[in-house]
């Protein structure tokens, strides 16, 4: 068997070390693109967050406008009856199903 010793870490003077590791400036202009990134990513968040707040009471709105026959309509059709109203006329509908 082999036995290992350990080295003792060898000290690197401060200007061979300066040669070898990155400048601070390096450091800090990716620190800088960091948080401009998480600046964008935050203002970002900010715009979701309010086109979800606008979706979600424009769907409230659909859902306490739209009744078919007393009966409260599923998600899917306040869809369907949303995209259906909103169509363009000049737009054809294509009927797919074979029905003549």
């Amino acid at each position: 068997m082999r036995k290992t010793t350990k080295k003792a870490p060898s000290v690197v003077p401060a200007e061979k070390a300066a040669e070898v590791f990155p400048a601070v400036r390096y450091f800090q202009i990716h620190f800088e693109f960091l948080q401009e990134q998480i600046q964008l990513i935050l203002r970002n968040q900010e715009v979701l967050q309010q086109q979800m707040q606008q979706l979600e009471s424009q769907l409230l709105l659909s859902a306490q406008g739209l009744r078919l026959n007393g009966k409260a309509l599923s998600p899917i059709e306040r869809l369907t009856a949303h995209r259906n109203a909103t169509q363009d006329t000049d737009t054809p509908n294509l009927n797919l199903t074979g029905g003549r």
